[in-house]
């Protein structure tokens, strides 16, 4: 596929799927290398074993680029569908719903037709994954379960029966899950990929090449009420994914034969709340609890009282999840556009009640100081009606240091220091923020350390380290140090002591006669001398021969030795001669 030109800023390109060129598992690669010699063709062949890995049964949060609503947000997010973008533009389509190969039939079954021109869906690139959105009270939500509690046992078998697996899991009844699961058709419609530009922030979350895998909910949240959304994995769970969307009724007549259980007409799109809290509650057959029929009669001839026995729950391996909370009655742009020039923001309050916000932004606010005296003091946001600069006195230690005087009015304006504390609390919220910072330091000190041996033993060595701090760090220290040395007692020219290590092995019990007499019951110590043999060569100290005198000399003047080279000519044809003399060894 030839991709179009790269997007220009602020734009996007949208595709269907991007499936990867292989899928996660394992594969063989046979290398075959054919020879001909001699009208023969030998053929040698080497294997290679090798496994394509990834996520499976849960996704890490360094492939979740962004997530809309954001986690743990509230606000009126009744209008949009919630999504979720992966940095990884062929997660959802790495793993396969229904296995390959699988025929046709209720486990796979054919493309169902479209009406109209509209182009049926291809039976690949179906998504193994689905963005569901749980009300508060819908579900049961599980951490760390084994897999095998996690999935149905069918399930277990087909997707290989991996030991020691833990989960995330959600549990609904069969009904909800019914109305929320897409089907196989929409979940193709729920899942695209995305290519930005690399240069736009806004939509270029976290980097990259620009590509984005999206995943979308086909669920609208409800104003009031606390929303959980979970991607769960489908693999394998043909047994829970329908083919078509559920009928839609028509008059009282159905426009196609009715798949699993009864589920509402809103199950194919946006289902509310009020919806789903039927389908929950409701979680009958065709008979009613009674054993009646659909109209409420019992059936003719019949004695037998039926009991309704409810279906077990269903449970999905959950991948990733989120919170949030949909209240309010209008999004951050419609509060936004509101903001006219009439309402006087800055400026002339011209509604009585609004707070009387100076033309720069500020707002008076009482402030209680540290000996709980109030005074006046102006606070602004970080929206004013004109251009700012960057304070220039940062960083700064604590938020006394960012209070200041404004000079218009000679108050105090305690913004920079709100922000400041604003800021704090928020880090201090965060608890990776005491890890991060508690390994800078434990390695601040570390390298702090190293410094001061390093500084030391270079001092003591003599060796030469570069001039500054950074390059000494990343300079391999023991081989310049330990060249150094050997330098240093190159120089001082040691004495040779006990080059022979006599004196060592005279120290040895086995050679004290004393010793030697008493151990072996010996009758006088002349006689254990007379076994070690002469004193002057076991046990006794010899001096070390004189080492002889040289003169320093260099290559050139024992290249000019004519006759030395000679001498050494002479022997090489000698050794080289030995053998053709003797007839070889």
């Amino acid at each position: 596929m030839t991709l179009p030109p790269p997007p220009a800023k602020g734009s996007m390109y949208l595709f269907d799927s991007a499936t990867p060129p292989l899928a996660d598992g394992s594969y063989r690669l046979t290398v075959e290398t054919d020879v001909p010699t001699a009208g023969v063709t030998p053929t040698f062949q080497q294997e290679r074993y090798f496994d394509v890995v990834g996520p499976r049964f849960t996704v890490p949060q360094s492939m979740v680029a962004a997530c809309y609503p954001p986690r743990n947000a509230h606000g009126a997010f009744q209008d949009t569908l919630p999504q979720l973008v992966f940095s990884r533009r062929t997660l959802p389509w790495e793993r396969e719903l229904v296995p390959p190969g699988t025929p046709l039939g209720a486990a796979n079954p054919p493309p169902a037709a479209v009406a109209g021109d509209a182009p049926p869906l291809p039976q690949t690139a179906v998504p193994w994954v689905a963005l569901l959105l749980f009300e508060e009270g819908e579900y049961t939500f599980y951490r760390n379960l084994p897999l095998e509690q996690a999935v149905p046992p069918p399930v277990f078998q087909r997707l290989g029966s991996p030991a020691g697996i833990t989960c995330d899991a959600v549990e609904a009844q069969p009904a909800v899950i019914a109305a929320l699961l897409p089907s196989r058709q929409e979940l193709q419609l729920l899942a695209h990929v995305r290519w930005v530009n690399v240069d736009d922030r806004e939509l270029n979350i976290g980097g990259g090449d620009g590509f984005f895998s999206v995943v979308v909910s086909n669920r609208l949240p409800s104003p009031g009420a606390q929303y959980r959304a979970v991607l769960v994995s489908l693999e394998q769970r043909q047994d829970v994914v329908q083919e078509n969307p559920p009928a839609v009724a028509t008059g009282g007549v159905t426009s196609g034969p009715p798949v699993g259980p009864p589920v509402t007409a809103a199950a194919a799109g946006g289902l509310t709340s009020a919806e789903t809290a039927g389908a929950t509650a409701g979680g009958a057959g065709p008979a009613g609890a009674d054993g009646a029929g659909a109209d409420g009669a019992a059936p003719a001839g019949s004695a037998v009282t039926a009991i309704f026995v409810p279906p077990p729950p269903v449970r999905l391996i959950a991948l990733t999840d989120w919170q949030f909370t949909c209240e309010g009655t209008a999004t951050f742009q419609q509060l936004m556009q509101n903001l006219g020039h009439d309402n006087a923001m800055f400026g002339t309050v011209s509604d009585l009640g609004n707070p009387p916000v100076t033309d720069t932004g500020h707002l008076p606010i009482e402030l209680q100081d540290r000996f709980g005296a109030a005074e006046q003091v102006l606070y602004r946001g970080p929206l004013v009606p004109y251009p700012l600069t960057r304070d220039p006195l940062g960083p700064y230690h604590s938020a006394d240091q960012a209070r200041r005087v404004s000079p218009e009015t000679g108050a105090e304006d305690i913004s920079y220091a709100a922000a400041f504390e604003a800021g704090r609390l928020l880090a201090a919220a965060d608890p990776r923020l005491a890890q991060s910072l508690m390994q800078w330091r434990r390695e601040a000190y570390k390298q702090s350390a190293r410094a001061s041996a390093i500084t030391e033993v270079a001092a003591l060595a003599g060796a030469q380290l570069p001039a500054t701090l950074t390059e000494t760090l990343h300079t391999p220290v023991a081989p310049v140090v330990a060249t150094a040395a050997a330098a240093v007692v190159a120089k001082s020219d040691p004495p040779v002591a006990d080059a022979y290590g006599l004196t060592a092995v005279a120290g040895a019990p086995g050679l004290d006669p004393p010793v030697l007499a008493e151990a072996w019951n010996l009758t006088s110590v002349a006689e254990a001398t007379t076994l070690l043999g002469d004193a002057g060569s076991l046990g006794a100290v010899v001096a070390a021969p004189a080492a002889t005198v040289r003169p320093d000399t260099t290559l050139a003047a024992e290249a000019a030795d004519s006759a030395g080279l000679a001498r050494l000519a002479a022997a090489r044809a000698r050794t080289a001669g030995n053998p053709a003399t003797t007839g070889g060894l």
